[in-house]
């Protein structure tokens, strides 16, 4: 009985720490994408190790294709689209893989280009995987975060 008890209280605690970067950064949303992409808070990045009571700023949408372009479009806190010129022409973004239990990190650019930030991810090493953005919005930086993606 108590081997049971144990093996139910340890699934239970594994479980739970196995949704720990699911919130993101900021307020969890319920918005629809424009462009058929998921849609996520974008909070100062300053901010962001507050999680979910981070500040809203802005919402981002990350919209991939097959060959793993990704296109990132950025939205004001009622869905309309920011002109991209607010911001750096330059971005970047990180692929975050867990691997063997090790999180593994890899770094791709993006760049302005047709109203949005478009760059190419590189291959994920293990899914689930999260996306991590960060944009220069004036003299301030800006981060979104898109977990559990595969």
């Amino acid at each position: 009985m108590k081997s049971r008890l144990m093996f139910f209280v340890s699934v239970l605690t594994l479980s739970v720490s196995s949704f720990a970067h699911d919130e993101g950064h900021g307020p969890k949303l319920t918005d629809s994408g424009k462009y058929g992409g998921l849609v996520s808070g974008m909070v100062m990045k300053a901010e962001a190790s507050k999680g979910a009571k981070a500040t809203l700023v802005h919402k981002a949408e990350l919209v991939r294709s097959s060959d793993g372009a990704v296109r990132i479009y950025v939205y004001d806190l009622s869905m309309k689209p920011l002109d991209t010129k607010r911001f750096a022409s330059k971005g970047s973004a990180v692929l975050i893989a867990k691997v063997k239990g090790k999180s593994k990190e890899s770094v791709f650019a993006l760049e302005q280009k047709d109203g949005a930030f478009v760059g190419k991810m590189p291959k994920p090493e293990a899914k689930p995987f999260n996306i991590d953005v960060t944009l220069k919005d004036g003299d301030k930086e800006v981060l979104s975060a898109f977990d559990n993606l595969d």
